[in-house]
């Protein structure tokens, strides 16, 4: 059992290049508009495709995906990055490289499409996708035995609920970008999870 582990995380970019991948994406972004001139500055933020509601309803309907990969601040960057090397690992761990794609893509489309619908503020970050591999996740594990009898589906879920509630409180976060996510991640988890995919 110790070599299978010590084989496992001596491959870990191996089993887990997607999560990776991912990230490496957002940091680049990250430092590229920090060269821009900031990451927090209106004018970067738009140039590197935030979601601005005028320029989505003027045509510019990419920026519903590539506001997935910004990021506003350090702060904003260091909590998502982090979610995502945990989550996004486990999620490629159960459902596989590929499908750990689809769940990303959706769920953070599905946040910035409901975020667009409800919110006019200008708004960024992969918050929406990572909402919606854990709902992924809940849905996964709430039918596997083994997952719920650990407790790790309850803390999920009261992670969740943390999360959702303080998006509701704290100014600056956009809730329904999180809430879109994890309808979008959790429909499609059920998906996967209903026709064994």
């Amino acid at each position: 059992m110790d070599n299978y582990y010590k084989n496992y995380y001596k491959n870990d970019f191996r089993n887990f290049y997607i999560t990776y991948i991912f990230i490496l994406i957002i940091l680049v972004v990250f430092l590229l508009m920090t060269l821009a001139g900031g990451t927090t500055k209106t004018h970067v933020l738009i140039l590197f495709g935030a979601k601005v509601n005028p320029l989505i309803e003027a045509g510019q309907y990419w920026r519903l995906l590539t506001s997935i990969f910004i990021h506003i601040g350090f702060t904003h960057l260091l909590f998502n990055t982090y979610a995502l090397y945990i989550l996004g690992k486990y999620s490629e761990k159960i459902f596989g490289h590929g499908k750990l794609v689809m769940l990303f893509l959706v769920s953070g489309l599905s946040g910035s499409v409901l975020s667009y619908l409800m919110s006019p503020h200008l708004s960024a970050g992969a918050s929406g996708a990572i909402f919606g591999l854990l709902g992924a996740i809940v849905i996964y594990g709430w039918n596997n035995q083994f997952l719920r009898s650990s407790g790790l589906i309850t803390n999920l879920m009261v992670i969740l609920g943390i999360n959702l509630m303080l998006g509701m409180i704290l100014p600056g976060l956009d809730n329904y970008a999180h809430l879109g996510g994890l309808i979008g991640g959790s429909s499609l988890g059920a998906v996967l999870r209903l026709f064994k995919l």
